[in-house]
């Protein structure tokens, strides 16, 4: 796949996050489960004042308490981070045009 395509294939999960407002979020699909079942993410938005959209993202899961910051959105990527309680910084990359929107929900 060239970098163009990758564009393309990414465009429209890129256009839903970026249309997001604060609080609001969009349910996407990315990768596969140990049974070969799709995962689904939640990506939040946040506004802070003057500081901007600022996004992380969550499995979709009633039990899921942990997820990522995400630290900036390119055409392709969103390039996300945490940290852990040893203060260990965590970074993933995650394809955008590997992803489906599966429901936005505001």
């Amino acid at each position: 796949m060239t970098y163009t395509d990758k564009v393309k294939a990414s465009k429209e999960v890129l256009s839903a996050i970026q249309a997001l407002k604060d609080g609001e979020s969009v349910i996407v699909s990315y990768g596969t489960d140990y049974d070969g079942k799709p995962r689904e993410y939640k990506i939040k938005c946040s506004i802070y004042g003057h500081t901007g959209a600022t996004y992380s993202i969550i499995k979709n899961d009633v039990f899921t308490i942990n997820g990522m910051n995400i630290d900036s959105l390119t055409n392709t990527q969103a390039k996300a981070y945490n940290y852990d309680m040893m203060s260990q910084r965590t970074t993933y990359n995650f394809p955008l045009y590997k992803m489906e929107v599966v429901k936005e929900s505001k």
